[in-house]
């Protein structure tokens, strides 16, 4: 058999390894998931999955000839090693699954709920369990429960087919929009995902799988290269600074962070202390964790902002009786666009923070510090062997982006820089962690 197929992708069955735990420890995968046949045991197969989950799986023939898989449990180097793994697959009775698959007597509580579960009752699991601890909760929750649940929420889960999600998308293609679809069919996708890797259902594999790239979505070799210039940065922040609110707020501390869009709209009013925002750390969501000193231009902002009693988060609104974190971006925008003396190139809040990191390098901020400052994850072996938080090179990444920014803007000098070196450590914005 080839190496590779026609498109690229190796083939199954040439995924040949002699698994070891040093091995399985240090892989890197290079496809969403990964079935890597044992040469030492051929039945045992080693599955990587979406997410990163290592799942030992065994190949048997069913009554009818055809190659099924059972999962044998999660790689645990403590636990369930690979010679563990080896054992078991090699003392695996087929008929006693077989027997398994054709009767639900004998599974456990947690086994037989989702033989009857429907995908409304596994969507508030998912949301309850995991969902939950997003920086996105709410807006998460939301979209499950106002767009899949009235369309697929009577469907017994595991009745549910690819075309179900996928003519769900083109309905709402035409009601909602294309970005909106998009986003939807994701947590489809992230939700089925999720049951697959964690093993939730015995041999269940995900019938959505990757989403194809849309032709016409990117150019080839890259995706968006939109990068404001000087006159557009001064234009848009002088538009922002009249606008003032929430919205003028996110887009000039965007330009002075760097950070994405949903980690600043979420930020909250307690992870800011004396002047230097710690980001909460999330399972699974990028560039969380961090630890940010702002320069004074920023907390300056920040100080300006409009705040609603009782409301934890920075850019925060109460809506429907609730608090939530600020969420109109395309209304706003709108109205930011109307106060530009002159029509602008397409432009995104996400080209503000591409804005933000190519100044950082044109005014000769060190690749790593950089790096790190925006939220990105260092490359390779560094990520395992460099453990520094950084705290002092990213502080001084945004103070120069500030300085360089205040400067392109026309603020005065003193708005950009601290009034004396020892300033830059005392500032007035002060919040209790709750």
């Amino acid at each position: 058999m080839d190496e590779e197929t026609s498109s690229g992708r190796r083939a199954k069955e040439s995924r040949r390894q002699r698994l070891s735990d040093t091995w399985i420890s240090r892989h890197r995968p290079t496809l969403p998931q990964e079935d890597w046949f044992d040469v030492s045991c051929t039945d045992l197969v080693l599955r990587i999955s979406y997410g990163g989950a290592r799942t030992f799986r065994v190949r048997f023939k069913d009554e009818n000839g055809k190659t099924r898989y059972h999962s044998i449990g999660r790689w645990d180097p403590a636990k369930f090693n690979v010679d563990a793994a080896r054992k078991a697959a090699k003392a695996f009775d087929p008929q006693t699954e077989l027997k398994g698959k054709r009767s639900a007597k004998g599974l456990g509580h947690d086994q037989a709920w989702w033989l009857t579960a429907t995908f409304e009752q596994v969507i508030e699991k998912y949301i309850t369990e995991v969902a939950s601890g997003f920086r996105t909760a709410d807006e998460t929750a939301r979209c499950y429960r106002k767009y899949v649940v009235p369309a697929l929420g009577k469907k017994l889960f595991l009745d549910l087919k690819q075309s179900d999600a996928a003519q769900l998308r083109v309905t709402m293609r035409k009601e909602n929009g294309h970005r909106q679809a998009d986003i939807v069919f994701g947590l489809i996708r992230t939700l089925l995902f999720w049951v697959e890797d964690e093993g939730l259902i015995d041999d269940y594999a995900s019938p959505v799988r990757y989403q194809s790239k849309r032709r016409g979505k990117r150019k080839k070799g890259g995706g968006r290269e939109r990068v404001l210039d000087d006159d557009e940065l001064r234009l848009v922040w002088r538009a922002a600074e009249q606008m003032g609110g929430l919205y003028g707020g996110i887009v000039r501390l965007l330009l002075l962070t760097a950070q994405r869009r949903q980690c600043l709209a979420t930020a909250k009013w307690s992870e800011i202390v004396d002047g230097t925002w710690f980001i909460r750390e999330e399972e699974g969501a990028k560039g969380t964790g961090q630890i940010l000193r702002l320069p004074p231009l920023a907390l300056q902002i920040l100080t300006s902002l409009p705040r609603i009693e009782g409301n934890p988060f920075v850019f925060g609104v109460f809506d429907d009786g609730e608090h939530k974190p600020f969420n109109s971006f395309s209304q706003r925008k709108e109205e930011l666009l109307e106060l530009l003396p002159r029509q602008l190139p397409r432009w995104t809040l996400h080209d503000l923070r591409r804005t933000a990191r190519t100044r950082m390098e044109d005014i000769e901020v060190e690749m790593t510090a950089a790096e790190v400052t925006i939220g990105h994850a260092l490359p390779g072996v560094k990520r395992i062997y460099i453990r520094s938080k950084f705290k002092e090179k990213r502080a001084d990444a945004l103070l120069r982006l500030s300085e360089h920014i205040a400067q392109i803007v026309g603020l005065p000098p003193e708005q950009g820089t601290p009034a004396d070196p020892a300033a830059s450590n005392v500032v007035p914005l002060r919040a209790k962690h709750s």
